[in-house]
C-alpha cells in the first residue's frame, strides 16, 4: 500500500511537469532523476539504485544511491561507498556490456530474485568489496527508444523479504519506468515534443482514467453548464459536462491529478466531482468557444474606463444584493475577467499619472486596500472587496510571468508595462509578493523609462558639498559608496553623476539589479539570481573588459565587497550603494563584511548619505520665526536662527491639499582625507570617525536638513522627522 501511495505522488509530481512544462531543457534531466530516483528508493526499499543513461555509444550513470544502513556508524565504511559512487559517476560503459547493457539492447527486463539465480559471472558496475549482490531487479527506459535503464540491488533486510525483490517490486519498477522515461526523453530531444493529444493519450494511461476525443462521446448537460459559468470553469480548467446527483458532476480535464483546482471547483459550485475523463488542452479550447463567446479578447481590450468607475462595478458585485452592474461576482474571481484587467491596468496608469514611485496592493481582513506613495508618503486610493485580492494577484503575477500556484514564498519580478496598455505610457514596474496573514501583498516600484536623469545641481546638493562630490567622481581610481535606505535616491544621484563624467573616451560599465534608467553611450548589465549572474559575477567578468567606471547596484556580500575594494586600488574608479544609516557607519559596515581597514583607507574616495525630504509647497507655504526648543536646534546646527517656513495645513490646489510638493535631498559627503585615513587604520568607533570628518568640514545630515529649513525648500518639521539632531555637537569637533 506504501509502494502505491509513492507512485501515485510520483506520478502527479512528473504529470504535472509534463503538462505545464512546455520547453524542458536538458538541465531538468538532472531534477526528474533525482526526483525519480528518491521516490523509488524510498517505495522498494532498496539498498542500492543505479540509474543509466545512453550517450552516443556508451551508457554513462546518471544517479547511484546507498542506503546508510550499508555502514551504519562505521565512517571509514561510510566514506567508502561515498568514494565508490563518485567512481561510478565518472564510469562510461560501452553499449552492450554487462547486464546493463543486455537490458538496454534488447528493451527487456532482467529480474534474479536471489543470489542463487544468479549467472556464475556477475557484471555489476555498482558493485564493491563492500557490497555483495544478493537481489538484482534491472528494467529498462524506453520510449520510441531505450534511452537507459534502472538497477536496484538488494531490498533492505526490514522490509522482511529475507533482503530479496518480488515481482510485486518489478511491476513498480516497470511502472515507474514507464512514465519516468517520456519525461526525460522530452527533456533529452528538443525532437521529441508529444502534442496535446499524445500529452493526453500519455495522462489518461497514467492516471487510468477515459480519454474523450470527440464530442459525440460524452452527454452534456447545457442547464449545468450554464449554471456553473464561463469564470469558473476558465479559471480552474474543470468542465462539468453531466450531473450525476443533485450534488455530483462528472467533469472534463486535462490534468485530473490538479487537486487543488478541484478543491476550489467544488467550493465554488458546491458540486463533488464523481466521475474524471482526460481531454486533451486543444480539445478542451474547442469545447470553451462552442459553449462561450471569448471573454478573454474584451478583457484585454483598449476599452477606456474611469478607474472609479470599474471599482464600484466590482464593488456593486459583492453587495448584499448582488449587484445591478451585469457582472456577477464569480466573474470576478477569475483573473482574466474584464473588470479586474481593467482595474489592475487603470490603477497603474492613476498611479504613474499621480507622480507615485510605488503601488501596495494589501489584502486587509474585511477589505482589498490600495495605497499610491507619493513624495515619499503612502496615500490610500482605493478600497475593494476582499474577495478580489486572489484574482488580482493572479492578474499581476501573469503580467511579470511569475509563478500563480506558489503563494506561500516571496517572488521578484517585473512588468513591462507596454506590453498591457495602447496608452504612451512607458514604463516598467518593479514587483515584488509576499504572503501576509491576510493573503498576498505586492509592492510594485515604478521605473518611468522616459524620465531622464536629473543634472546634479538639481538634486539639492549645498554649494559646499556640489563642489566636493564634483571633484570626487573626476578621480581616476578609487570607491565612491552612496549610502541610505530604499527611496533614499541613491541610484538617481549615481546615475546623475555617471551622466556627468559620460563622455567617448571613458569606458562606463554597470552591474544593476534592475536598470532603473537606460543611458545611452553607457554599458549596462541585468542581474539574474536565477542563472547565477551576481554582482560578484558581473564584477569579476568587468575587471577583463577594460572599464574606466564600474557601477555596481549594491555591495550586499564580503565578496563583492572584495572585489569591489581590488577593483577601486587596480585604477577603476568604482561607485556603489550600501545600506548605512550615515556616512561614517559605512566603514563599520564594511569592516563587518571582512575588509581589512588599510584596504578601506586606500581605496576611499568618499562617502555620501543622503535622504529626501518633501518640499514644501511654493504656493502655500506660510512664514513663521523658530523659537524654544526649534531655535535652539537650528543655532546648534548652524548657528542661526529667524524665518523659516512651514506647510499650510489647508494645502492648495497645486499640492493636493497636502502641504508639500516634491522632493529634496539632504547629502552628508564625507570625504577621504590624511585624518581619517588614520583613524580607519586605528579602528576606531564610529563615533570619532564622525568627529574627524566633522572636523574636516563634513556637513551631517542632521546640518544639511536644517540648511533646507533655512533656504525654504523645506519645514523643521519634515527635517527632524527623517533625521533626528546630533548627539555629536560642533563644539567638541574643534
Amino acid at each position: 500500500m506504501a509502494s502505491s501511495n509513492i507512485t501515485a505522488t510520483l506520478r502527479r509530481s512528473l504529470l504535472i511537469k509534463v503538462i505545464s512544462k512546455h520547453t524542458p531543457k536538458r538541465e531538468d534531466v538532472a531534477s526528474i532523476i533525482e526526483l525519480t530516483a528518491s521516490k523509488l528508493v524510498e517505495a522498494l526499499q532498496a539498498q542500492s539504485m543505479t540509474l543509466y543513461i545512453v550517450e552516443g555509444n556508451d551508457i554513462v550513470i546518471k544517479q547511484v544511491y546507498y542506503s546508510p544502513t550499508l555502514w551504519a556508524a562505521d565512517a571509514a565504511k561510510q566514506k567508502r561507498f561515498e568514494d565508490a559512487a563518485a567512481q561510478l559517476l565518472t564510469l562510461k560503459i560501452p553499449l552492450g556490456a554487462g547486464f546493463v547493457g543486455q537490458v538496454i539492447a534488447t528493451g527487456e527486463s532482467l529480474f534474479f530474485p536471489t543470489k542463487e539465480s544468479q549467472p556464475p559471472i556477475m557484471v555489476a558496475p555498482a558493485k564493491n568489496r563492500d557490497f555483495e549482490v544478493s537481489s538484482m531487479l534491472t528494467v529498462p527506459l524506453k520510449t520510441t527508444i531505450t534511452l537507459g535503464a534502472i538497477q536496484v540491488l538488494n531490498k533492505e533486510e526490514s522490509a522482511g523479504t529475507n533482503g530479496e525483490f518480488t515481482e510485486r517490486d518489478l511491476a513498480l519498477l516497470k511502472e515507474v519506468a514507464d512514465y519516468a522515461s517520456t519525461m526525460i526523453h522530452r527533456m533529452l530531444d528538443p525532437k521529441f515534443v508529444p502534442n496535446a493529444e499524445d500529452t493526453a493519450r500519455f495522462v489518461s494511461k497514467l492516471t487510468e482514467l477515459p480519454l474523450v476525443t470527440k464530442f459525440k462521446d460524452i452527454e452534456i448537460d447545457e442547464k449545468l453548464i450554464e449554471i456553473t459559468g464561463d469564470a469558473v470553469i476558465r479559471r480552474e480548467g474543470i468542465f462539468p459536462h453531466k450531473r450525476l446527483s443533485a450534488n455530483s458532476v462528472a467533469v472534463l480535464m486535462t490534468n485530473p491529478l490538479d487537486y487543488a483546482k478541484r478543491e476550489s471547483f467544488s467550493q465554488a459550485t458546491e458540486l463533488s466531482i464523481e466521475e474524471v475523463s482526460v481531454v486533451s488542452a486543444t480539445f478542451f479550447e474547442s469545447i470553451l468557444k462552442k459553449f462561450f463567446k471569448d471573454t478573454h479578447a474584451a478583457a484585454n481590450g483598449s476599452e477606456d474606463v474611469d478607474i472609479g468607475a470599474v471599482a464600484n462595478v466590482i464593488t456593486n458585485a459583492y453587495s448584499t444584493d448582488g449587484g445591478t452592474g451585469g457582472v456577477s461576482a464569480a466573474d470576478l474571481e477569475n483573473e482574466d475577467s474584464a473588470p479586474i484587467v481593467q482595474l489592475t491596468n487603470r490603477i497603474i496608469e492613476d498611479a504613474y499619472i499621480s507622480g507615485a514611485s510605488d503601488i501596495h496592493i494589501e489584502p486587509m481582513e474585511k477589505d482589498l486596500v490600495v495605497r499610491y506613495r507619493i513624495d515619499g508618503l503612502c496615500q490610500e486610493k482605493l478600497r475593494l472587496p476582499k474577495q478580489v485580492a486572489s484574482s488580482m494577484v493572479t492578474r499581476l503575477k501573469i503580467m511579470c510571468n511569475l509563478d500563480i500556484s506558489e503563494r506561500r514564498l516571496p517572488q521578484d519580478g517585473r512588468i513591462v508595462f507596454k506590453k498591457y496598455t495602447k496608452k504612451n505610457i512607458d514604463i516598467d514596474l518593479r514587483v515584488a509578493t509576499g504572503p501576509m496573514n491576510h493573503g498576498e501583498k505586492v509592492v510594485m516600484r515604478i521605473l518611468d523609462k522616459t524620465k531622464s536623469t536629473l543634472p546634479l545641481p538639481a538634486l539639492g546638493f549645498s554649494d559646499e558639498n556640489l563642489a566636493h562630490y564634483r571633484e570626487c567622481i573626476r578621480q581616476p581610481y578609487g570607491m565612491i559608496l552612496h549610502c541610505g535606505p530604499t527611496g533614499s535616491g541613491k541610484s538617481m544621484t549615481l546615475y546623475s553623476a555617471l551622466g556627468e563624467v559620460n563622455t567617448p573616451d571613458v569606458n562606463i560599465q554597470t552591474a544593476e539589479d534592475p536598470i532603473e534608467y537606460t543611458l545611452a553611450g553607457i554599458n549596462q548589465m541585468q542581474m539574474s539570481r536565477a542563472i547565477g549572474l551576481t554582482f560578484e559575477r558581473a564584477l569579476r567578468c568587468y575587471l577583463r573588459m577594460d572599464p574606466d567606471i564600474i557601477l555596481v547596484g549594491e555591495i550586499r556580500d564580503k565578496e563583492t565587497a572584495q572585489i569591489a575594494c581590488e577593483a577601486a586600488l587596480t585604477g577603476h574608479l568604482l561607485v556603489s550603494t550600501l545600506h548605512t544609516n550615515d556616512a561614517p557607519s559605512t566603514i563599520s559596515r564594511l569592516g563587518e563584511m571582512g575588509i581589512e581597514p588599510f584596504n578601506i583607507s586606500a581605496s576611499l574616495v568618499c562617502v555620501c548619505a543622503q535622504r529626501l525630504l518633501r518640499r514644501v509647497c511654493k504656493n502655500c507655504k506660510v512664514p513663521f520665526e523658530v523659537a524654544g526648543r526649534e531655535k535652539m536646534i537650528m543655532e546648534q546646527a548652524l548657528g542661526w536662527s529667524g524665518q523659516v517656513f512651514k506647510a499650510n495645513p489647508q494645502g492648495c490646489p497645486t499640492c493636493s491639499g497636502t502641504g508639500y510638493k516634491g522632493r529634496v535631498g539632504i547629502h552628508e559627503l564625507m570625504t577621504n582625507s590624511e585624518e581619517l585615513t588614520e583613524a580607519i587604520n586605528k579602528e576606531v568607533e564610529v563615533a570619532d570617525l564622525k568627529r574627524v570628518a566633522m572636523k574636516n568640514g563634513m556637513k551631517t545630515l542632521h546640518q544639511d536638513s536644517m540648511l533646507k529649513v533655512k533656504l525654504g525648500l523645506t519645514t523643521i518639521e519634515e527635517a527632524l522627522s527623517n533625521v533626528p539632531p546630533d548627539m555629536i555637537s560642533q563644539t567638541k569637533t574643534g
